[in-house]
């Protein structure tokens, strides 16, 4: 135990010596930042699921859900740095969704989102702006599927109560995910007063994906890796009224499409994937900065 104790100390002070070297160092400064605003998101399954010979597409478009963005930049050394990031939902934010036939809706019902996103970023500069960005993104999304009807025109493609499955269906998913970008910020680069911008764009392969679904197999986990494409912009423009202080409106606009996942265990349908399907969101918020 003493031998852990010795080792934690160590690497604390490790950690406190570089932050502090890191901020007599020429260059943009380590800084932390907090914001909160509002998710908008537009999901759709792309089913293979059939009736009557037809396809059914699954759309849900959730116009609010609350959301924190939290993390901080540290200043290795003038060329290197690091940024750990987090976001997620703050509570649940029910909406409706369609299951659709050629475009006509036969089933409706309330479904609910929470994501929580985890990341690392190097940074390598490679201009006085410019920055090269790549590390490793943890994912993971929940949603609830419940209060479930049927549509009058059900009926005409021979839909009842027992086509789908009844009550409330959860479906957790995390993801591992490599990701590499660019950034072109000016965030910090100096003491002086005035308008800050940073861009950054992101590209993410998941190296593993896991799913667990309350309708398939009782729950049982389910894993595939290098199945998907994550991108994401994120443009930030503010002004620094201090050599420390900066707050700033930022815009992250994101997609995440990820492919169909065979599985060994059909689902009440008799459906043995799941589904290949495509997230769309923009998320707008406020945010203060503040250096260390």
């Amino acid at each position: 135990m003493l031998k852990i104790n010795i080792l934690m100390w160590i690497v604390l002070l490790s950690v406190s010596l570089e932050i502090g070297a890191a901020e007599l160092v020429a260059g943009r400064a380590g800084y932390s930042f907090f914001g909160a605003g509002s998710d908008f998101m537009d999901y759709e399954e792309n089913t293979t699921r059939q009736i009557a010979g037809k396809t059914i597409d699954v759309e849900t478009s959730i116009g609010l859900n609350f959301t924190q963005q939290s993390g901080a930049y540290v200043a290795v050394n003038q060329d290197w740095g690091f940024y750990l990031v987090t976001a997620s939902t703050l509570g649940e934010s029910g909406s409706d969704e369609e299951w659709q036939i050629d475009d006509t809706t036969v089933r409706t019902n309330k479904v609910s989102f929470e994501r929580q996103r985890l990341g690392f970023l190097a940074t390598y500069r490679i201009a006085s702006k410019d920055f090269l960005l790549f590390g490793a993104q943890y994912g993971n999304t929940e949603f609830k599927r419940f209060a479930a009807s049927l549509t009058p025109e059900a009926a005409a493609f021979g839909i009842d109560e027992t086509t789908f499955s009844a009550g409330t269906v959860s479906e957790n998913v995390w993801d591992l995910s490599l990701v590499a970008g660019y950034e072109w910020s000016t965030l910090f680069d100096s003491a002086a007063a005035g308008w800050r911008y940073q861009l950054q764009l992101i590209a993410g392969v998941p190296l593993t994906t896991s799913i667990t679904n309350t309708d398939v197999n009782e729950g049982e986990s389910f894993s595939a890796g290098f199945n998907g494409l994550q991108l994401r912009l994120n443009w930030v423009y503010g002004y620094q009224f201090s050599e420390n202080v900066l707050a700033a409106f930022s815009l992250e606009l994101g997609f995440a499409r990820r492919n169909a996942i065979s599985r060994d265990f059909a689902d009440a349908s008799g459906i043995t994937e799941f589904p290949e399907n495509t997230l769309i969101y923009s998320y707008p918020s406020v945010v203060v900065y503040w250096s260390f």
